[in-house]
């Protein structure tokens, strides 16, 4: 999306997907979604579901930006949704026990509240981490940051979910609803 402005991408898993329900609808539906610009110690980059600033095993300070609810089979962003013009911001440190017991809570979104989590909802934020942290975009480590800027832009993406293809049958052009 980020070198192809007005491109629509199909959805068919992953999760902005688990995020709209995961289920494959009846007929073809189309929509807008926001993407976040991620400016990381000064480089850009566009992100449609999440950002995530941590260390292996989530230790020590962790920042979770969320557009969309799930990072993989976590509900880390119980009230995100991907075309609300926000980011859904945890931050915060915990300790071992505290770890386990949000691993286990975080698939139903349970997780929260915590009284060591920090949560926000934004159109914008700044954050100066206090060590070079691991940075992931959409599930792909991108480096480290020290410096993180994230801005929402609305409605700068669009996705198609559609019912599956059947073997045997011809796709026909996706309309828009």
């Amino acid at each position: 999306l980020a070198r192809h402005p007005g491109a629509r991408v199909l959805l068919d898993g992953g999760d902005l997907f688990t995020s709209l329900g995961g289920q494959a609808p009846a007929e073809p539906f189309e929509m807008p979604i926001d993407l976040l610009e991620v400016t990381a110690d000064g480089r850009q980059h566009l992100a449609a579901a999440h950002v995530v600033a941590r260390r292996r095993g989530w230790r020590g300070h962790f920042v979770v930006a969320m557009n969309g609810t799930h990072l993989g089979g976590w509900n880390l962003g119980p009230k995100a949704h991907p075309n609300d013009g926000i980011v859904d911001l945890t931050s915060g440190s915990l300790g071992l026990g505290d770890r386990l017991k949000a691993r286990r809570r975080a698939p139903a979104g349970a997780h929260l509240p915590h009284p060591d989590l920090t949560t926000s909802r934004r159109r914008s934020l700044e954050l100066h981490l206090a060590t070079a942290t691991p940075l992931f975009i959409d599930g792909v480590k991108v480096g480290r940051v020290s410096h993180l800027v994230i801005a929402v832009r609305g409605d700068a993406g669009r996705i198609v979910l559609a019912p599956p293809v059947r073997a045997g049958s011809s796709a026909g052009p996706v309309q828009s609803t």
